[in-house]
């Protein structure tokens, strides 16, 4: 009578190989911090491809961490042939294939005292270099690793180093945004703080100049220099704004409003420039609806969008905007009859500091960016469209007040 090997059917180890694999990717892309993924990881190989599993990081100045207390005693150093790619397969541990993997006495006692019999050492290498080495053990006399292992073995320290080389790169990024961010509102203060005392300097100056031809002169360029400096406490702003929004910690205040008085305030602050430019200037009469959205901002959306529309219509040209109700939400359009944006160009129109004619600087290049990030920290949704020669119709969407439980 034949024994039973203790192996599984191929089908049924191709399969379980297939699971092993799909959980190993959830980890891989749910985890964005590498000490949080590679610690999962470890759980998840333990017990089903080793005994024991040790992970230890390369750090950028070359120095060696392990991610947790076992075998302490065993100060890993990386070899020549782990930072070229190649894994170090022991299926016997013998007193000179242990000797092999360290020198130490009290790291080999660690490795024996582990109880340790077979040992897979296998390097993760992220873009072209050595980021750490995944240590499999086997302690059980009925296992050990074969070269039959190491495609499945390999395959998952390539994920692995895949893996934690992104959650690396992520959490430079944040940090180094994060340092941006500290540096721009440092620099914002102490330029804000300057030029308030610029604004307040020309108020009283205004207020002082004589009313003859000389002070109605001198109120010309003191105006001027006015309109500068609020200029650049807008780009402040606006710079702000943009940093807010990309580290995702823009500031809104959702409430219900009625979008009538919104509409109506919106038009007030753009209608001097429209009146300028002899521009068919209002709004479609719609119906009343209240939405949920921080007042402010929406305003600043609408400011955006209209002193574009405005910038760009020619002379006689119409700008409109007009809100009615779309399912659960508020969908509000600006539409302008001005020069038109290519098709080529509009997959750019949100992008920072783009500019629809880029020879002629005509702004920031930083209201539509702030516009869409606006839109969507209050919950809706932003898009164009145009053709050239044919005027260009915002849309951007806001929760309706009946769809949303506000306070």
């Amino acid at each position: 009578m034949k024994r039973r090997s203790g192996k599984k059917p191929a089908a049924t180890a191709g399969a379980d190989e297939q699971r092993f694999l799909s959980n190993l990717g959830e980890v891989l892309a749910s985890a964005l911090d590498e000490r949080a993924m590679l610690s999962a990881i470890a759980r998840l190989v333990v017990p089903r491809l080793g005994d024991v599993c040790l992970l230890d990081i390369i750090d950028d100045d070359g120095s060696v961490r392990r991610l947790d207390n076992t075998l302490a005693d065993w100060h890993f150093a990386p070899t020549p042939g782990l930072r070229a790619g190649d894994s170090v397969l022991i299926p016997d541990l013998t007193p000179s294939s242990l000797a092999a993997i360290t020198t130490d006495p009290a790291g080999q006692a660690a490795i024996r005292g582990a109880g340790i019999r077979s040992l897979v050492l296998l390097p993760l290498i992220g873009r072209g270099r050595l980021l750490g080495v995944l240590t499999l053990g086997m302690t059980r006399p009925d296992r050990s690793f074969g070269k039959r292992d190491l495609p499945l073995l390999e395959d998952i320290a390539q994920r692995t180093a895949l893996g934690a080389d992104n959650a690396r790169l992520y959490q430079q990024a944040r940090q180094a945004s994060r340092a941006r961010d500290d540096t721009l509102a440092a620099i914002s203060h102490d330029l804000r703080n300057g030029l308030n005392t610029v604004l307040t300097a020309v108020g009283l100056l205004l207020r002082s100049l004589p009313p003859d031809d000389a002070g109605r002169r001198d109120r010309r360029h003191v105006e001027a220099i006015r309109r500068s400096a609020q200029r650049m406490n807008r780009l402040i702003s606006d710079m702000l704004d943009v940093a807010s929004i990309e580290s995702g910690s823009l500031f809104v205040e959702p409430r219900r409003e009625p979008v009538g008085p919104i509409i109506h305030d919106a038009l007030a602050a753009c209608r001097e420039q429209a009146r300028e430019k002899a521009l068919q200037f209002d709004a479609d009469p719609s119906n009343e609806i209240d939405v949920v959205c921080d007042r402010e901002r929406v305003l600043q959306v609408l400011g955006n969008l209209l002193g574009n529309a405005i910038k760009f219509t020619p002379e006689g040209g119409s700008v409109q905007v007009k809100v009615q109700q779309l399912d659960d939400e508020g969908l509000f359009t600006v539409r302008d009859s001005g020069i038109g944006v290519s098709a080529k160009q509009l997959p750019h129109v949100f992008d920072r500091f783009w500019q629809a004619t880029p020879k002629a600087r005509l702004g920031s290049g930083l209201g539509l960016t702030i516009a869409k990030g606006v839109v969507e920290a209050l919950g809706g949704r932003i898009w164009v469209e145009s053709r050239p020669g044919e005027g260009t119709t915002f849309f951007f969407t806001l929760p309706l007040a009946s769809s949303v439980q506000t306070q």
